[in-house]
């Protein structure tokens, strides 16, 4: 049964405690549409990398500080083609290629949670480092990886609520708050 999107959202979590079981190439696919469905600036940049190779992600986890305490059975790694004339990296205007990955993490754990999957963005690694172990070439720039799973059903997760989830908002400028209607 398809969750809706409100429930989808409030849902979301990071998990980061998984069962030991594979994702099915089925679910993997869902998600990588559910990637090539988010905002793209720059058409034609955009590349992920399916692992779910044991030994590989078991070799990630010796080498990506940030999953050295995951057991996760899949990542994907979203990457950005930075030699592609629409990037313009050289300049310093290479932002939309970080905000598109970003939309497409976020389209990633929405579709995660229809499929009864878990996932946690991971940043905790060094470019050099991901590039090795996925043998990612040099005009491809490794942006974040997603690890994904079913996750444990013992975590203790309590309701996304409260004012420490809020963000901080403003109205037109700095500083004036933005009240919302009741």
């Amino acid at each position: 049964m398809a969750l809706d999107l409100n429930t989808a959202i409030r849902k979301r979590r990071m998990y980061r405690e998984f069962e030991d079981r594979p994702v099915s190439r089925e679910d993997a696919a869902a998600l990588v549409w559910a990637a090539g469905r988010a905002q793209q600036a720059r058409p034609g940049t955009r590349h992920l990398i399916v692992v779910d190779d044991p030994g590989l992600m078991k070799t990630a986890r010796t080498v990506l500080a940030g999953l050295t305490r995951m057991k996760v059975p899949m990542m994907l790694v979203l990457c950005s083609d930075i030699s592609n004339p629409s990037v313009d990296c050289a300049a310093g205007r290479d932002r939309s290629t970080w905000m598109d990955a970003g939309a497409a993490c976020a389209h990633i754990a929405l579709a995660a949670q229809d499929l009864g999957l878990g996932v946690c963005t991971i940043a905790g690694w060094t470019q050099s480092a991901v590039r090795a172990l996925f043998e990612i070439p040099d005009h491809l720039r490794p942006d974040v990886t997603v690890v994904v799973g079913y996750p444990l059903t013992t975590q203790n997760m309590r309701p996304v609520s409260g004012a420490k989830y809020r963000p901080a908002v403003h109205y037109n400028e700095f500083g004036i708050p933005f009240e919302q209607e009741a």
